[in-house]
C-alpha cells in the first residue's frame, strides 16, 4: 500500500476550516443532544436537545434495549458529537436524526407538507412545464397574491 503524501500547513488549514464549517452546519440542523436520562418511573429516555426542546422514548422502540433492566438503561450517554446516544455495556448506538425520523414518521408525511409528494397529477404537470421550457415565472402581482400571512 502506498504512504500518503504529507500534507502542508497550509493544505491541513484550509482542510480543518472546511471540517469546522460542516461541524457548525450540522449542529445547526441536525438535532443534538444537551442532557441525557432514563425514567424509570416513566418508562422513558428523557432527551434534551440544545435547541432546547426536549422528547421522550420508550427504549422497546429502540433495537438492542427491549426488556433491558432499569440500571443498565440509565447508563446511556451521549456522543461526544451529541448527535446520537450509547450504552456502551449493550453496544447500542443510535442516531438522533434517525430517532426522531422514525418517532415522527417523517419518511412518510414529511413529503407531503414539504411539496414533494409524488402522484400522477403532478409528474404530468411537471412534464407538461417541461416541455414548455420549465415552470413558468411568477410575475410580482401574482407573487404577492400567493404570499401566505404568517
Amino acid at each position: 500500500m502506498a504512504k500518503p503524501k504529507p500534507m502542508d500547513d497550509a493544505e491541513f488549514e484550509r482542510q480543518n476550516e472546511a471540517a469546522v464549517r460542516e461541524a457548525r452546519e450540522a449542529d445547526r440542523v441536525e438535532p443534538r443532544a444537551n442532557a441525557v436520562s432514563y425514567d424509570p418511573g416513566k418508562g422513558l429516555v428523557l432527551v434534551e436537545l440544545r435547541n432546547g426542546f426536549a422528547f421522550g422514548f420508550p427504549p422497546e422502540r429502540v433495537p438492542g434495549l427491549e426488556g433491558t433492566p432499569a440500571e443498565q438503561l440509565a447508563a446511556v450517554q451521549i456522543s461526544p458529537s451529541g448527535d446520537g446516544l450509547r450504552w456502551d455495556d449493550l453496544d447500542v448506538h443510535i442516531s438522533l436524526t434517525g430517532l426522531v425520523a422514525n418517532a415522527l414518521n417523517l419518511k412518510e408525511w414529511a413529503p407531503r407538507i414539504m411539496g414533494q409528494a409524488r402522484s400522477e397529477a403532478k409528474a404530468r404537470a411537471a412534464r407538461l412545464n417541461g416541455l414548455k421550457g420549465g415552470r413558468p415565472r411568477q410575475t410580482t402581482k401574482s407573487a404577492k397574491r400567493s404570499k401566505k400571512p404568517v
